[in-house]
């Protein structure tokens, strides 16, 4: 699929998940480069585990940006059909791409296909620096989730 100006977005398959695995590493340590072989395998592992899906923006082929979402099912309820909504996680774009449309493009790539899969809600936590990006595909504050933090296991 072709994004805006010289970039790509396409769904991310199985075979992709080497380029999601450089640009996880690179966005969490700074450093573009193959990532470590225990790193790929826990990435191909989590992304089978999970209901995952997702895409990637590429430059001439390289993968330059990522979002990818969680997908749930409500409980089914008599009388109405089966929901889904989908939970955007993960949008990161390499520091030299950014501000070139990849990011917009990524979730313009997202929200269409959770329209067309008939998905009830998407929703996110953004950063303060990313509330503009979700608000240009039409994302708006809401104020209707809570939320509890866990400790974690000790």
């Amino acid at each position: 699929m072709e994004g805006s100006g010289r970039h790509t977005v396409g769904l991310i398959e199985v075979e992709d998940l080497l380029d999601v695995a450089r640009l996880r590493a690179h966005w969490s340590t700074g450093e573009n480069h193959r990532p470590a072989t225990d790193f790929v395998d826990s990435m191909r592992a989590w992304w089978a585990a999970e209901n995952r899906v997702g895409w990637l923006a590429r430059v001439d082929g390289y993968a330059v940006g990522m979002v990818n979402a969680a997908i749930f099912t409500r409980m089914p309820k008599p009388g109405r059909a089966p929901q889904r909504w989908i939970y955007v996680a993960n949008v990161w774009v390499d520091p030299a791409f950014r501000r070139r449309g990849i990011a917009t493009d990524l979730m313009a790539y997202a929200v269409a296909w959770a329209r067309a899969e008939g998905m009830v809600r998407m929703v996110l936590a953004p950063s303060p620096m990313s509330v503009s990006l979700y608000e240009s595909v039409g994302m708006r504050a809401a104020h209707d989730l809570m939320r509890l933090d866990l400790d974690p296991p000790t």
